[in-house]
């Protein structure tokens, strides 16, 4: 055999062999996905259109991936104009119906229990006499609303007009919004959330300090956006989806911050990443922290060790003080007291002041399903989504900025940016991932 016939058999082996993982982790998430959908439907659905005094949810999905929850609900099908309705009546479990779609690949899934035709639509919903019925539009009144607003705002105008019409004016006129719904349904995680969940964070955590170490940096030569591209091409190579392009950026002493160029890195320098990578549903959003040696040093300067050290007493204040069970705000407010109590300076910027003393920012969001989820946060830029409680077993960015004073920075202020994706439960943060105790250091 020769040597060219025998690559090329190795290479088509091993096409078959990709393909065959590729086949196999796809019907692995699927089935995966499946029984998380199952559990949602039966724990968190329920609490979460009764609290939210709502009888039945319809929601229209044009097909293809077009709807923001299709993946709450099934997968993206290849055909259009199908339509989820799911029935408080009164009993534990809620109905869950579907119309037109492809009906029968969601019946191999066990999940909904009614399959009719769009006709039926109006003697379904009369049948059952729905007092409000939950939609996917934003009560947003600003033309810019923070972000994330597009999943619980997924009816077009157009649909929305026709559904009323095809409900009659008695039902079409007891339409209301299901944007707190959303929030509740996708906030509190059953089992199997939570372990899928810290299977992508526990990726996203390896590959950044992958990223920030000597296997991908050599100080002098490697730039910014070297960093980018490598974190872009291994989340490439695992199949994994982008949350966002990676955000690496330098914090200099002259507080100009610089991100994402091709600015080689140096000795000396301060350097973070800020990076969100998807799988089976589930999205990141994390940072870590890095410091460049410079020559003859051992350790890392004093100035830069004690800003790292604050974030960790920081981070365990946070940690002790966060409950499901409360509002956002109710903790943020909290939080902002202790943190002036133990001796910092509380700031709503996310870039340090020329106050004396160390200043701290906080911005914790909800998280899972997106980078920036729709359940309640303990965030400013996120107004709404502080009147939210936070639900038990929810997802949270948690993120923060302490702002320290240096010496080798002529007095500026070193800013170290936290940000690890953790559980929030009625006993307080719990990790789901090794968060970053200590510097990561590239010689």
């Amino acid at each position: 055999m020769s040597k060219n016939i025998f690559i090329s058999i190795f290479i088509f082996a091993a096409g078959l062999l990709t393909l065959n993982s590729f086949a196999a982790d796809f019907q692995n998430d699927l089935e995966i996905a499946n029984m998380i959908r199952s559990d949602k439907f039966d724990y968190v659905l329920p609490k979460a259109m009764r609290n939210n005094n709502i009888d039945m949810w319809i929601i229209i999905d044009k097909g293809r991936g077009t709807e923001p929850l299709f993946r709450d609900f099934g997968f993206a099908t290849s055909n259009g104009n199908g339509m989820f309705v799911f029935t408080d009546r009164g009993d534990k479990r809620i109905e869950r119906a579907v119309f037109g779609g492809e009906p029968e690949l969601l019946a191999e899934s066990g999940n909904y229990d009614v399959f009719l035709d769009p006709e039926n639509l109006r003697s379904f919903v009369k049948q059952r006499d729905p007092k409000r019925i939950g939609v996917n539009i934003s009560t947003a009144k600003e033309l810019f609303p923070p972000e994330g607003r597009h999943l619980y705002d997924g009816l077009s105008h157009t649909d929305y007009l026709n559904l009323k019409n095809a409900l009659g004016k008695l039902y079409g006129s007891r339409l209301v919004s299901a944007e707190k719904l959303i929030a509740d349904f996708r906030s509190e995680r059953v089992a199997a959330e939570i372990i899928e969940f810290s299977k992508v964070a526990d990726i996203t955590r390896k590959l950044l300090e992958r990223a920030l170490s000597n296997e991908v940096i050599t100080p002098g030569k490697t730039t910014m956006n070297d960093v980018c591209w490598w974190l872009e091409e291994k989340r490439e190579e695992r199949g994994l989806e982008s949350g966002w392009h990676p955000g690496v950026f330098l914090s200099p002493p002259d507080g100009n911050e610089i991100s994402n160029a091709d600015r080689i890195i140096q000795p000396g320098d301060v350097l973070q990443i800020d990076w969100g990578i998807g799988r089976n549903n589930f999205f990141t959003d994390m940072k870590r922290f890095a410091y460049v040696m410079k020559e003859g040093e051992s350790e890392v300067p004093a100035g830069i060790q004690k800003a790292f050290e604050e974030s960790n007493k920081v981070r365990e204040l946070i940690k002790r003080n966060v409950r499901s069970g409360k509002t956002g705000r109710e903790q943020l407010n909290n939080l902002k007291r202790l943190v002036a109590e133990a001796g910092y300076v509380y700031t709503e910027e996310e870039r340090p002041s020329k106050v004396e003393g160390i200043e701290v920012n906080i911005g914790m969001h909800s998280a899972g399903n997106l980078g920036h989820d729709v359940g309640g946060s303990l965030f400013e830029i996120f107004p709404l989504r502080t009147t939210y409680k936070i639900r038990p077993n929810s997802f949270i960015a948690f993120e923060f900025i302490v702002f320290t004073p240096a010496d080798e920075w002529g007095g500026s202020k070193i800013p170290v940016c936290i940000e690890e994706n953790a559980l929030i439960t009625e006993h307080g943060i719990e990790w789901i991932h090794a968060p970053q105790n200590k510097i990561l250091v590239i010689r």
